[in-house]
């Protein structure tokens, strides 16, 4: 998998551009971590990739290994999990992203079941998800996309509310998805993060 960006440009309306006819390549293999300094523009960048702002001018492709064309299933999960929560319980949750994609009730319900299980959160399907700890807040936002197999999972700075075991815990999981050919980007600026990506882009540097 390929990301490239053509002649990037993109400004917040009133504001100097962040990114000015930015011509870059990002191979994704495995666990890519995107850091910089704040205000940079990672999170701007990521938000580009996922498709949830649109560029200024300039466009980016995405290209599977040999270079055609693709067109990913791409999951954005926000710094704060609970700014992406609808549901009044984890079931319902996982289920939502089904229901709009108008999945059979009982394709549907297999999903979400088997997702839960693989993330460890069925024993508390029936819990609301402002009940749950912040590694359990974690694992429910990406279980929220994982039940839609996306290709490519971004993480904004996922583990900013996490206590030790819990970001140990994150790490694990999401080292797990990447075995079984989930890519991942990751944006932090934590050293330790940094040091256990397999790759690793900071913006900012000429």
């Amino acid at each position: 998998m390929n990301i490239r960006l053509c002649e990037l440009s993109f400004a917040y309306p009133n504001a100097q551009p962040l990114f000015d006819r930015v011509n870059l390549g990002i191979p994704l293999q495995g666990w890519l971590a995107l850091t910089g300094d704040c205000g940079v523009g990672k999170t701007t960048l990521a938000k580009l990739i996922a498709g949830l702002l649109t560029p200024t001018a300039g466009a980016i492709q995405y290209e599977n290994d040999d270079g055609t064309p693709a067109k990913w299933t791409i999951g954005y999960l926000f710094q704060n999990p609970d700014d992406q929560f609808v549901h009044f319980n984890l079931e319902r949750e996982v289920a939502f992203n089904l229901e709009n994609r108008g999945i059979h009730p009982t394709v549907a319900r297999q999903a979400v079941q088997r997702v839960l299980h693989n993330t460890g959160l069925y024993e508390r399907r029936n819990a609301s998800p402002h009940d749950l700890s912040g590694g359990e807040k974690q694992k429910l936002a990406i279980a929220d996309w994982l039940v839609s197999q996306p290709q490519i999972l971004i993480l904004d700075e996922p583990t900013a509310f996490l206590d030790i075991p819990a970001r140990i815990e994150l790490y694990q999981n999401i080292r797990e998805l990447i075995e079984k050919g989930l890519r991942v980007i990751w944006i932090t600026q934590d050293e330790y993060e940094l040091a256990i990506a397999d790759q690793v882009i900071e913006l900012g540097q000429t």
